[in-house]
């Protein structure tokens, strides 16, 4: 009598004895990476994402610009890394200045 068991579950069975059924197994593939068409397609989209929410921020009224705290100049800047991390050491240091934080 014979009793079919796969090489997967021999080779957990008798670890390192197996090794040899898997000489000539195809090897696995990375994931590929993502082609210059899908970056460029991710950059549009990213773009398309910022141009609407500035074109909704110059939408807005100065009195609302002012409730989120910033000024209709500061509309075009807000997208770049360098100016918002200013804007945001700016603010805590007036806060600190005010005593609201410690």
């Amino acid at each position: 009598m014979t009793a079919y068991v796969s090489k997967e579950a021999l080779g957990l069975m008798l670890p390192g004895t197996m090794n040899h059924y898997y000489e000539y197994e195809p090897q696995y593939l990375e994931a590929p990476r993502p082609g210059m068409l899908a970056l460029a397609f991710s950059a549009f989209a990213g773009w398309l994402v910022r141009r609407n929410a500035s074109d909704e921020l110059a939408g807005m009224s100065d009195a609302q610009l002012a409730d989120i705290g910033i000024c209709r100049s500061d509309v075009p800047m807000l997208f770049d890394k360098g100016f918002v991390g200013r804007l945001e050491q700016d603010r805590a240091a007036s806060m600190l200045q005010a005593g609201r934080i410690a």
